[in-house]
């Protein structure tokens, strides 16, 4: 057991092993909830958060004295760093270990954590903080009313129907003005045989919704309360997937207003240049260059994904293992001068015990780019394209295979056209130098694709065959501006609320937009089908059932019926998301602390399974831990250099010697900053 316990749901106090101190004050309770919820923090930011109107000296002065009180009161360093400072680690706190019951499915355990945070208090002289502390409570109580809600259905499928209605009745009160939880209680009393509460509950439903938002109970509320009134048995509790959407809104049957893009297309094709297809997030490029490659042949499909980035040759390895699996004579043929340079990224294809030396001149990188290249091709015999999907989150080094390979074989007919998709304006600027590069070559044509014109939301529309899809098609194309990612997620939403046939609803999310409408669909997901997106989320090209199990102290097994129910919403296609707007969306519903918790273990996770260094360390980043990140950065640095990838290298060794900097070692920076002038490194400042 920890020696100290920070509780901070209600009052905010300290209790030690001589038992609790006098509750804390305003402005105390405020920095280690803060600390204990978001992580460790530079100090002087949260100085600003909390004395926003007194100059920078004085509050910095107000925080040295409050950590000097708190240090004399306690007798030890509960806060600990210099200029980041992190809450130490004997110290527990109830709100985090809210945050852990719920992803360890100990619900019980979670609601009995009552009181909101930092209680009553209040700081409207602190507005930043005030906005913080309203998001925090908030993603709190969204957890309390998740854990309610599935400590319910646990129950019920037990038939345990007197600790389902209580945990029900406990959902309403955490959400008085969710219709939802309404029928859930309403349901359950009529199980337990008391039809009159049923009743009572419908018309209590019905007048809150008069009063809150001048509206009539939702059609399947009503038409619960019917079934009771008469008798009948109302439906059980579903933990399971929603009804499966119609495939036509996943992939409509048609491709639409497209015409002078295809044209275009065409042309790039038939010299032989690769296609670049450019759009807003969701304006259809990778159906359109899906769909086009399908028209001239057999085609191989390479998908970047988030994360990606930080790892150089992460999108080439990740895809030739893929196709390589899929095609073990290709692998059994590789001569041992290919496997030799495979393994400087690769290490399956090396001598066990064996370490390749580190590459010294530029001979020796454009042989292993030549055994890249050459198992690239191979790879790709008798496809007639490659298509390289969402390239704004690929690895510059990655895409440097690809330009050679280009350069080098598609003259002789021996590499497929190119057509590569990407999100316009988020190319890094090592990437958009390759692709200008290869632009000014006349080797390349972009391509912007426009939202689609009103006609061609319509046409999109009535394609469908979706009774009353036709009629929206104005307020559609209002509504989604014409991006075809857009009119697909709001079918759904009208879909799974039951309001397609009955013309364009009179309130819809106004903000947000495909968003509001992901997250309407999140709320209806079972805890551990959620909880299994947002590990994805955060793991990006390193999710794996494996791992998610691992992160949730869960055997995989127990993943196949949520995997179901991500697939039957549309959010996951396969073990990965449907699109990355889908993805962005599960993460940013992701609460703050929790978010840090799964972080923490996904760095922990990666660590014993010898993951990327450069992945272990933007994990301990995003969560402020930026001492434990540099030995991460310091490995990928030296990783980066033995391939002669300088400048990666560079950037590794800068962030490093920032760091450490930033945390007064000063000469183990120094030995940092050797390391980064022997690579020819710049001394450009680097945000730590």
């Amino acid at each position: 057991m920890a020696p100290w316990r920070l509780s901070v749901l209600g009052e905010a106090r300290l209790s030690g092993v001589a038992g609790p101190l006098p509750p804390l004050q305003k402005r105390t309770a405020a920095v280690l909830a803060y600390l204990a919820l978001e992580g460790p923090t530079p100090k002087y930011r949260l100085a600003g958060l909390l004395w926003p109107d007194s100059g920078e000296d004085t509050a910095r002065n107000n925080m040295r004295q409050l950590l000097r009180r708190l240090r004399t009161t306690t007798g030890t360093d509960l806060v600990l760093g210099t200029e980041t400072i992190s809450l130490s680690e004997e110290v527990v706190t109830d709100a985090v270990e809210l945050q852990a019951h719920v992803l360890a499915s100990r619900y019980e355990e979670a609601l009995a954590l009552g009181g909101g945070l930092l209680g009553n208090m209040d700081f409207d002289d602190c507005p930043d903080f005030e906005a913080w502390l309203s998001q925090a409570r908030e993603q709190l109580e969204t957890l309390r009313r998740r854990a309610a809600g599935a400590a319910s259905d646990a129950c019920e499928q037990k038939g345990d129907l007197t600790h389902a209605l209580s945990f029900a009745q406990r959902l309403l009160a955490l959400d008085p003005l969710a219709e939802e939880a309404y029928r859930r209680l309403m349901r359950l009393h009529y199980l337990a045989g008391d039809r009159a509460a049923a009743l009572g509950l419908f018309e209590r439903c019905r007048q809150m919704l008069r009063e809150e938002f001048d509206a009539t109970p939702h059609p399947s509320t009503a038409a619960l309360a019917r079934d009771i009134e008469r008798g009948q048995v109302a439906p059980p509790a579903v933990s399971g997937p929603s009804p499966v959407l119609p495939l036509s809104v996943l992939r409509p049957p048609v491709l639409v207003g497209r015409q002078r893009e295809w044209t275009e297309m065409e042309e790039s094709w038939q010299a032989r240049r690769v296609i670049m297809l450019m759009a807003e997030p969701g304006g259809g490029k990778t159906r359109l260059a899906l769909d086009f490659a399908a028209s001239k042949g057999p085609y191989t499909v390479f998908q970047s994904r988030p994360g990606d980035v930080h790892v150089p040759y992460s999108l080439y390895t990740r895809n030739i293992r893929r196709m390589l699996s899929e095609r073990p004579e290709l692998r059994q043929g590789l001569e041992p001068w290919i496997r030799r340079e495979l393994a400087r990224v690769m290490p399956e294809f090396g001598v066990p015990g064996q370490t390749l030396p580190p590459m010294r001149a530029e001979a020796e990188r454009a042989r292993f780019l030549d055994a890249l290249g050459e198992t690239f091709r191979r790879c790709l015999e008798g496809q007639a394209a490659f298509v390289g999907d969402d390239i704004q989150f690929a690895d510059a080094a990655s895409l440097e295979v690809g330009a050679y390979c280009q350069s080098r074989f598609s003259e002789e007919g021996a590499f497929p056209r190119i057509i590569d998709c990407c999100r316009t304006g988020e190319l890094s600027a090592e990437a958009l130098s390759i692709v200008k590069r290869v632009e000014a070559a006349g080797l390349l044509t972009v391509i912007h694709l426009g939202p689609l014109s009103p006609e061609a939301v319509e046409t999109l529309l009535d394609s469908l065959v979706l009774p009353g899809a036709v009629s929206l098609g104005k307020e559609m194309a209002r509504y989604t501006g014409g991006n075809p990612l857009y009119i697909t997620e709001t079918l759904k939403h009208l879909l799974e609320s039951g309001n397609l046939e009955g013309g364009w609803p009179e309130r819809m999310p106004a903000s947000g937009r495909v968003r509001k409408l992901v997250e309407q669909r999140l709320e209806r997901l079972s805890q551990l089908a959620l909880q299994l997106a947002q590990v994805a989320a955060l793991a990006l090209a390193d999710f794996e059932l494996e791992l998610a199990g691992e992160v949730l102290e869960l055997s995989p097994l127990v993943f196949a019926a949520p995997l179901r129910e991500l697939e039957a919403a549309q959010l996951f296609h396969g073990d990965r998301f449907s699109h990355d707007v889908v993805l962005e969306s599960v993460r940013d519903s992701i609460p703050s602390a929790l978010r840090s918790l799964l972080h923490r273990r996904l760095a922990r996770a990666l660590e014993k399974r010898g993951g990327a260094p450069a992945t272990i360390a933007q994990h301990w980043l995003k969560v402020g831990e930026q001492r434990l990140a540099v030995p991460f950065l310091l490995a990928a640095a030296m990783a980066d250099e033995s391939n002669l990838r300088k400048h990666e290298a560079a950037e590794n060794y800068q962030l490093a010697a920032s760091i450490l900097e930033s945390l007064g070692e000063q000469k183990e920076a120094a030995r940092v900053r050797e390391r980064l002038h022997a690579t020819g490194g710049s001394e450009h400042q680097t945000d730590a």
